[in-house]
């Protein structure tokens, strides 16, 4: 994965998670460095885990992230203009972040942190005060949305300088000419198949459909990551029959094949970690409008088109149900969520291309004579 390209004078050491494990921020960090490698002097260190479990996982962590610091340290004189971009991690896994930036700032990189969580703007933290801090008055915090920018902002004072990029920068918009037009309405869900991101409430949602005499099939796919979650759809499948499909892990081939055959994705996650999901983002790629929770980003990114964004504090299926059964009775209604979401999807897409432009943009700017002191 390490690269130099000789287009920029500007140096970069990228350092973040790249799947495997596949999950928002591994995903969202390659697709940042990918974009990076032709249009600037690229080195980058992978801090993922790897497929490593149990008490492994955090030494192969630990060696990466020493790998990441000693990539800093040797590459020091290299450029007077030296950029450490770094994807930030969330609970205890910021003490690394807080090590790298420890390094580059000795070594005068200018820090450009990548925030994937709001588990740290929800609730104070201080490792994140502390990182926050080294980034510095010169750094750049790069938030998902302008939510997650303000929230930063009001948690952290010392953050002074932010700017956005949409996940959406890296899924482009490709609906379908038109929609399905089949007789039933095909719900779906994807997701590590975690309870939290809301399996057991999709449930509830096909239960009261059915129980309405709905013609809703609740397709799902993703990886279980324990026995609760496959005992849950197992237990489904008894009960529904053919109106709940099990998917199991899908591919990228088959996962664009999943949207292609939906009419709704649902998604109502109630996982405090919550950001901006990438399957939502897909989603509304495909022209699929999206039942959803009005958490983090996902409000900002669906907008008031092109589904159906529940408050947290509300109860879900109640507030959904309206919505899927006028779907289910219109289908021209239907239709036009699904033109306003593969439209919502392509606005997204070409800012977030615009602000991923302008991050490179400021990247070979240099300090520019800004302070970069330690706040």
């Amino acid at each position: 994965m390490n690269s130099l390209q000789p287009s920029s004078t500007t140096f970069v050491v990228g350092v973040g998670p790249i799947a495997p494990p596949i999950h928002g921020a591994a995903s969202g960090t390659e697709a940042v460095l990918d974009y990076f490698r032709p249009r600037l002097r690229l080195l980058v260190a992978n801090t993922s885990r790897g497929t490593s479990e149990g008490f492994r996982k955090h030494l192969v962590k630990a060696a990466r992230t020493l790998r990441a610091m000693a990539y800093l340290l040797v590459n020091a004189s290299r450029s007077q203009s030296k950029v450490l971009y770094m994807a930030a991690d969330g609970g205890r896994g910021i003490l690394y972040n807080i090590l790298v930036a420890l390094m580059g700032r000795m070594c005068g990189y200018r820090i450009f942190l990548h925030h994937h969580s709001f588990a740290y703007i929800d609730r104070k933290s201080t490792l994140m005060a502390i990182l926050s801090s080294l980034v510095g008055r010169s750094g750049v915090h790069i938030a998902l949305c302008e939510v997650m920018a303000s929230g930063l902002r009001a948690r952290y004072p010392v953050i002074n300088n932010t700017m956005l990029l949409f996940g959406s920068a890296y899924v482009a918009a490709t609906p379908r000419l038109a929609p399905r037009g089949a007789a039933d309405i095909r719900v779906g869900f994807l997701s590590n198949l975690i309870i939290e991101k809301g399996l057991d409430t999709c449930i509830v949602l096909l239960r009261a459909a059915l129980q309405e005499g709905l013609p809703v099939r609740l397709i799902i796919a993703g990886r279980p990551p324990d026995q609760r979650a496959v005992d849950l759809v197992e237990v489904a499948k008894a009960e529904f029959g053919d109106a709940l499909e099990y998917l199991g892990p899908v591919s990228e081939e088959e996962k664009t094949q999943f949207y292609l055959e939906l009419d709704v994705f649902a998604f109502p996650t109630r996982y405090i970690n919550e950001a901006q999901p990438r399957a939502v983002l897909d989603a509304l790629g495909f022209g699929v409008p999206v039942l959803t929770v009005a958490r983090s980003c996902i409000a900002s990114d669906v907008g008031p088109d092109a589904g159906l964004c529940v408050p947290p504090s509300c109860d879900f299926v109640e507030n959904v149900m309206p919505v899927l059964r006028t779907w289910c009775n219109d289908r021209q209604s239907l239709a036009r969520s699904s033109y306003a979401a593969a439209e919502r999807a392509r606005v997204l897409h070409n800012e977030g291309v615009r602000q991923l432009a302008a991050i490179v943009g400021e990247m070979k700017a240099g300090l520019d004579g800004r302070e970069d002191e330690i706040s």
